[in-house]
């Protein structure tokens, strides 16, 4: 018999949630483009939806931005299984080549996706100095546990220098996936470049015998998120 969550949605709720999508991935490229000063009627016009339909969903521009952080940080923590059930050797062809399956791993696999599938950011706005919600703390929890997985993956392989953390993977990535004044692609097609010097990077040191000095601890990125 299908669980309660699996039957279709009645036709308003379904409405909703597509709205809500539609909301967050706007939002998402709005504010990327314009920064936070961009107006929830940007937001509205960008979704194809009335102003109304948001600020029912979201009262204020904060509550939109705090979901969009939420949304992200629970996606990347999905991402983060799929990456470690699969083994992370799979090169996607959106790479274009940029880097072979011997060669990627299951970290370099998540930053990648990271790049090129991401629907939002993964820093809370500056000045939000509130404690972390229990949603928001859950999926963070989350993402570690699941970051510290592929991490473990790769050193058996010898994929990456002793000493990397969860909060380096972190790290890299805002490094990696700035906001560029470019399209999507072009932006992606970059970051991807950079990727693929990082990653040989990682692989040089996990062959030399690295270890790295202390890298950051977790509660440091999450602390990130406040300031």
């Amino acid at each position: 018999m299908p669980d309660a969550t699996d039957r279709p949605l009645p036709g308003r709720q379904r409405e909703a949630r597509s709205n809500d999508t539609a909301v967050l991935a706007a939002a998402r490229e709005v504010f990327t483009a314009q920064g936070h000063d961009a107006s929830m009627a940007d937001v509205a016009r960008h979704a194809g939806v009335g102003v109304g339909s948001v600020y029912r969903r979201y009262p204020t521009k904060e509550a939109l931005v705090a979901a969009l952080h939420l949304h992200a940080v629970g996606e990347a923590a999905r991402l983060v299984g799929e990456v470690a059930d699969d083994g992370g050797d799979r090169v996607p062809s959106t790479w274009g080549g940029l880097l072979a399956a011997e060669d990627v791993g299951a970290v370099v696999t998540f930053l990648g996706r990271q790049i090129t599938d991401a629907t939002g950011p993964l820093l809370r706005p500056r000045g939000a100095s509130s404690a972390l919600p229990p949603a928001l703390a859950a999926a963070s929890e989350d993402l570690r546990v699941g970051l510290e997985r592929l991490i473990a993956q790769d050193l058996a392989a010898g994929l990456v220098p002793v000493g990397l953390t969860a909060a380096d993977v972190m790290q890299l990535l805002l490094h990696l996936r700035p906001a560029l004044p470019f399209p999507r692609e072009r932006a992606d097609a970059l970051h991807l470049r950079y990727l693929a010097l990082l990653a040989r990077g990682l692989h040089e040191d996990a062959r030399a015998g690295v270890v790295l000095a202390d890298g950051p601890p977790w509660d440091e990125w999450v602390g990130a998120w406040r300031h």
